[in-house]
């Protein structure tokens, strides 16, 4: 049975990313995602996966009340380069050891404009987003499974093409559940920057980029295959330069050509007026 998010889980979480504005973050030039005090050392990731009770875990994160450094976390903004798409900011099990046996994790994450957080999945983990503020358009892929695959004797043949998705614009307080291991992505349409909060029912939730990890695939003519076997659509040459070039997390939407080769936005005055 899936279990999704909490609603204590995720306000208590929202709100800490509420807390802090926007502007603040922007400025801040820290390389970190999180604050320096947080204690992920591998003694206390240790001691807390084999705590046998809530007293161990109490004694072992309370040393000196009423300290409470292990169990605070701060999330920094790190998106100091204009150009970029943006920058996520996630507390888990491997830098905030307070989250082992809790089942949540949480992420703050700075969308600059025109900025896309790439296709992507979290195998281990439901996600609710939420926007604090700016725009947000979030897209999620659908399932299709009728229980097999193939081409079988006697049934229909399978239908190429895409997969249904959904697409919502998310404004302040929006949020949108993304569930385990779907692919989805967020994308900032206008000209200024964004910020989301997500919470995690799991403390270690994974992230798949889904472009990366299919490119990661060899030999060279097993994907080109998958995509068809049409060598003027993808051959060992675009193999390469794909693989080179394939964002790890955030891109930034860049400007297509038309058929004359002029260059043009990829949204237009026009479009952005809509958010």
């Amino acid at each position: 049975m899936v279990n999704f998010l909490s609603v204590a889980h995720v306000v208590t979480l929202i709100a800490v990313a509420a807390a802090s504005p926007l502007a603040r973050h922007q400025s801040d030039p820290s390389p970190s995602g999180f604050n320096s005090n947080t204690n992920a050392s591998p003694a206390l990731k240790a001691a807390l996966t084999g705590a046998a009770s809530y007293n161990d875990r109490q004694a072992i994160l309370f040393t000196e009340p009423p300290d409470a450094t292990n169990i605070t976390f701060t999330f920094i903004n790190n998106t100091v380069t204009d150009g970029t798409g943006g920058t996520i900011a996630l507390s888990t099990v491997n830098n905030f050891p307070a989250l082992i046996g809790t089942e949540v994790a949480m992420a703050v994450g700075f969308v600059n404009p025109c900025g896309l957080n790439v296709p992507h999945s979290h195998p281990r983990a439901n996600e609710f987003l939420t926007v604090i503020q700016g725009k947000l358009v979030a897209g999620l892929v659908l399932e299709l499974n009728d229980g097999g695959s193939g081409h079988v004797v006697g049934q229909p043949a399978p239908v190429n093409g895409p997969v249904p998705q959904v697409n919502v614009t998310l404004s302040n307080y929006t949020g949108m559940l993304f569930p385990q291991g779907e692919t989805h992505f967020q994308f900032n349409p206008t000209c200024e920057p964004a910020l989301f909060a997500a919470a995690f029912d799991s403390s270690d939730p994974g992230r798949t980029q889904i472009a990366r990890n299919f490119f990661s695939n060899m030999p060279d003519d097993m994907l080109i295959t998958a995509m068809g076997s049409d060598l003027e659509v993808l051959d060992a040459k675009r193999i390469a330069r794909f693989r080179d070039n394939i964002p790890t997390s955030f891109a930034v939407i860049m400007e297509e050509f038309d058929s004359a080769g002029d260059s043009q936005g990829y949204l237009s005055q026009e479009d952005r007026a809509q958010f």
